[in-house]
């Protein structure tokens, strides 16, 4: 039975609890016991809502259902399913915390793409555990959550457990809706507050990332061996332990899956991309495969792996290492003589590799280091084969319009203390970009593959319309002419202009912009294609050791290989595919915000030793609370607007601006500044401007705004704002519970506003 249609449909609406249950009762004969749990329920999960003890239906009350993100600055965004996201003020928050499940109602409807609404009611919360620094009090003990978006959590004395003052805990939190009086039980000490070690798992644990893999993992992973027997697997279908196999990785490398050969043919050649068959060993279903799942990637930090296998797989029998019989499932790649691709073929295949080589040993034999030729003189030709054969693919994706950034990648060098000793630009030289390219077309090859039955594709879709515009009008107002347009662009239109601001002093900046234009890469069981590698087909094949994705494909491939019929084929692998999308472009974005909390809190730790110093930097970005600059080493700071030279501003957006009558700061500008203040905990970094003495009080006009503001005025002028916002919450209400109930019934405040419109015609 449906309750809420059965309440709707009878009109038993602002019914008290047993009431509304005597009448249900009456209507449908189902117990009284079995009502009250599933009208519970109900209230519970958001679908009916209890005011004062009545009970109505949300949906037409127009409270939606959502998930609460917020915003460190306090405001935050209802996210519905279906629907842009709605704006919620700091004020309208009431009570809800981050990844909460909430009741929302819609509150001030400008446009489909630009609505505010209210939290009426927090469903469920959602986080279970917070990470913060304990601190004894003298009437109480509290937490203080790393993360600002989280109010302090009271601990009663036998929740610490043996926690000392100032140590980072992990807290459970206790279930409860009461913001004002949160309370937890601290169930892990991470370490002294301030040590990089236990600020490191900190951002482990925040993030709930899995360090430990649970013992039937392990058990399995104990009992796979540790050799590959050749005698029992030299009748797989390819056999090419006799070819000179090579890996080329950094010298850091914690993993090897992937490897080359190449054969000549009377009328081209043979390229093969070897990967290493993980799915040989992990079995679909097996503690591995839902571990593997459950991870979705490995997690890199400069001082550690959080890996997606145990290392009896990750750096053992998975691991393609030299001298080593292993079990890969390659990609033959049949070329012309000019390199034309003429078709690609999967293979179940057993390698040994002939040399574990680094990207800087490739480099210097391109280069014609004669020491290093005559070492790997056996792959000399090879190598250079492999340079024509990568170029040669390269041209391809450039004619198609491949989005090229030259942006260099920061790289934090510690010593073996965990001391960060530098941090510096990788580079990525031609020898990177040759395994580059060969691995794009093996994916690209294998994505083609994937048309015949469920798959999933690494997808990147075109950039949105209302971004695209901005990012036009910001070029524009710099000077730099474009030809974007927010419908139908195709990838050479950014290609240009990276290629117009190559060499410029701004380059790095304004790719950075273009960058953050794009869409962000995901999973997907449909083929959408890769916009920035201007690839219509595409997919991760490359990498089964760290990303699941690659690991499905291989099972999906092998199963194809082995015969099964299409029709099973869509069956069994559909719904895997579908979840294993969502789940894998879920822990990706986890494991790159964790990677990237990592990165920020090092850097922050390294310029602790420069207090005081000066560097010379970019203006990376500008707000009208401040300027970002970013040094050399991919380290970046912010100038306070309030410590800029004593001037009137005017801030513009658009061009991303701050201009007074004696001083102007642009982005992409150099500037020099002094490193003035660091918190590691916040991962924040102060810079002033080196030689300028720091004014009382700076105004700021925005442009775009057509406001004035200075720090008092601005904040006397945001209460009285909210303020006459939450005195129109009652007025409004009848109105947008209209427009609510049109969205909970699928049609879009759009189609409502049309409709409205036609009948006022």
């Amino acid at each position: 039975m449906d309750v809420v249609k059965t309440i709707r449909d009878n009109k038993l609406i602002y019914l008290k609890l047993d009431k509304l249950i005597s009448s249900l009762n009456k209507l449908t004969g189902e117990s009284v016991d079995d009502l009250t749990s599933e009208i519970k329920n109900l209230i519970a999960d958001g679908s009916l809502f209890d005011e004062k003890g009545k009970i109505s239906i949300s949906a037409d009350r127009g409270y939606i259902k959502a998930k609460l993100i917020l915003n460190k600055k306090g405001y935050g965004f209802a996210q519905v399913e279906g629907r842009p996201d709605f704006f919620i003020p700091a004020f309208a928050i009431n009570g809800g915390f981050d990844g909460d499940d909430c009741l929302v109602e819609i509150t001030n409807f400008k446009t489909e793409e630009d609505i505010e609404a209210r939290v009426v009611k927090v469903l469920r919360r959602n986080t279970t555990h917070v990470v913060g620094t304990y601190i004894e009090g003298k009437s109480k003990n509290l937490v203080y959550p790393d993360d600002p978006k989280f109010p302090q959590i009271r601990i009663f004395k036998g929740d610490a457990g043996s926690a000392q003052n100032n140590e980072k805990v992990w807290v459970e939190l206790y279930d409860s809706l009461d913001q004002k009086n949160m309370r937890g039980k601290i169930v892990e000490i991470l370490g002294r507050a301030g040590n990089p070690k236990a600020e490191q798992l900190s951002i482990i644990r925040s993030f709930n990332l899995i360090e430990k893999f649970d013992q039937a993992t392990l058990n399995e992973a104990k009992h796979i061996s540790q050799k590959v027997d050749y005698e029992k697997l030299k009748n797989r279908r390819a056999d090419f332990t006799q070819h000179r196999v090579i890996t080329i990785d950094g010298e850091d490398a914690r993993d090897f899956d992937d490897a080359l050969s190449v054969e000549p043919r009377d009328d081209g050649y043979n390229l093969y991309v070897h990967i290493a068959d993980v799915s040989h060993y992990v079995k679909e279903g097996s503690a591995l495969d839902k571990e593997a799942y459950k991870r979705g990637t490995s997690v890199y930090f400069p001082n550690q792996v959080i890996p997606m296998l145990p290392k009896e797989l990750s750096n053992g029998i998975c691991s393609l290492n030299e001298g080593e019989y292993r079990l890969a499932l390659s990609i033959k790649m049949a070329l012309d003589k000019n390199f034309n691709l003429i078709s690609a073929t999967p293979l179940e295949s057993i390698i040994k590799s002939a040399h574990r080589m680094t990207y800087t040993e490739v480099m210097k034999i391109l280069e014609g280091d004669q020491f290093l030729i005559d070492k790997y003189a056996d792959v000399y030709n090879d190598v250079l084969l492999y340079r024509q054969i990568s170029a040669k693919f390269k041209e391809e994706r450039v004619k198609l319009g491949e989005i090229r950034f030259n942006l260099p990648e920061p790289f934090i060098l510690e010593n073996a203390a965990g001391e960060i000793v530098s941090i510096e630009n990788r580079v990525q030289d031609e020898a990177h970009e040759i395994i580059e390219s060969l691995m794009v077309k093996a994916n690209e090859c294998v994505a083609k593959m994937g048309e015949k039955f469920p798959f999933v594709y690494r997808v990147h879709e075109k950039p949105d319309a209302e971004k695209v515009a901005r990012l036009s009008d910001m070029l524009l107002s710099l000077g730099i002419a474009n030809q974007l347009k927010v419908d139908g662009d195709k990838p050479m239109a950014y290609q240009k202009i990276v290629e117009k601001i190559e060499g410029t002093p701004k380059e790095k900046i304004l790719s950075y912009l273009i960058l953050r234009t794009m869409m962000k890469a995901r999973y997907a069981p449909a083929c959408l294609g890769h916009f920035g590698l201007a690839l219509p087909y595409y997919c991760h094949f490359t990498s089964p050791i760290r990303r699941y994705p690659d690991l499905l494909i291989h099972r999906i491939l092998k199963a194809a290989m082995a015969g099964m019929p299409k029709e099973e084929l869509k069956i069994h692998f559909a719904p895997i595919v579908e979840r294993a999308s969502l789940q894998a472009s879920e822990t990706e974005k986890t494991a790159e915000e964790a990677e990237r909390e990592v990165d920020d809190y090092k850097k922050a730790v390294y310029m602790q030793k420069f207090l005081g110093e000066q560097f010379e930097g970019i203006i990376s970005s500008v707000q009208e609370f401040g300027i970002f600059v970013e040094l050399e080493n991919g380290v970046e700071g912010m100038i306070r607007a309030n410590d800029l030279p004593m001037d009137e501003y005017v801030y513009d957006e658009l061009s991303m601006s701050m201009k007074g009558k004696f001083n102007s700061f642009t982005i992409g500008d150099t500037v020099k500044v002094i490193v003035a203040n660091v918190n590691t905990q916040l991962r924040q970094i102060d810079f002033d401007l080196a030689g300028v003495e720091k004014p009382t009080k700076n105004t700021i006009i925005n442009k775009n705004k057509g406001e004035k503001f200075s720090k008092f005025s601005k904040n006397n002028a945001k209460n009285a704002k909210n303020n006459k916002k939450l005195d129109k919450f009652s007025k409004k209400s009848e109105k947008f519970s209209k427009l609510s109930k049109k969205i909970n019934k699928n049609s879009s405040a759009k189609q409502y506003y049309k409709t409205k419109s036609k009948r006022k015609k």
